[in-house]
């Protein structure tokens, strides 16, 4: 009897306890998950997607598919950031009449946007039926960035009746060369060139003859006064 009057107190008392602890223990559970999700290292991640695995083999096999030896294949699509972008460059340039898959692979690889550099000779090669490949791929190669250059490129060949191909790429890759002659500007252009002088050799130092200053006229002595010795 005495057991049943004690034990509705004690359960009373103990879901009085919970009722005023609880809320403080899952505030700390709370804090102490959030400091240990600061403290713990992100481990970095290996790869940028999922699928990284099927973008090299899609490289490989592209570039082997364009006739490109499977070890030349193979050392760039390894080294390449983003294989898949590299292959799409190669692969549309290669469609291109007059460039070569070995060629279009030598300047893809050496550019930081492939996709860029890819319309950058597809869209020139386009607009410019005289143009040579060579020269396309190593001025869109020397682009810092492509997409304008191959704007500025078709722009101005189209604007300008007869306007050859190599005067537009080197007019277009001069003007990004020079970006303090890029319009508009508070400076004044002028178009004449440096000048250098022809002799650049050090000259002697011509120094004057020491000529001996004049001697200076002194003043005579005073005379005594009479009279004061």
């Amino acid at each position: 009897m005495k057991l049943l009057q004690i034990c509705p107190f004690s359960l009373s008392a103990i879901s009085d306890v919970w009722a005023t602890r609880l809320p403080k223990t899952l505030a700390s559970m709370v804090m102490l998950s959030g400091l240990v999700a600061i403290v713990a290292p992100i481990s970095p991640a290996i790869a940028a997607r999922k699928d990284s695995q099927t973008d090299y083999r899609n490289c490989v096999s592209s570039l082997i598919n364009l006739k490109i030896t499977t070890e030349l294949a193979i050392s760039a699509c390894s080294r390449a950031q983003y294989p898949q972008n590299l292959s799409t460059c190669v692969i549309d340039i290669s469609r291109v009449s007059g460039y070569e898959p070995t060629d279009a692979l030598n300047a893809c690889r050496q550019v930081r946007r492939p996709e860029d550099m890819a319309f950058c000779v597809t869209d020139i090669s386009r607009a410019l039926k005289d143009s040579v490949a060579g020269d396309v791929l190593d001025s869109c190669r020397r682009s810092l960035r492509p997409v304008q250059y191959a704007n500025c490129v078709v722009g101005i060949s189209r604007g300008a009746t007869g306007l050859t191909s190599p005067v537009a790429l080197s007019s277009c890759i001069d003007t990004q060369a020079f970006p303090r002659e890029v319009d508009p500007t508070f400076i004044p252009y002028v178009e004449s060139p440096l000048q250098v002088p022809q002799d650049l050799s050090p000259q002697p130092i011509i120094t004057p003859p020491f000529v001996q200053p004049a001697p200076q006229p002194q003043a005579p002595a005073p005379a005594p006064v009479r009279g004061l010795f």
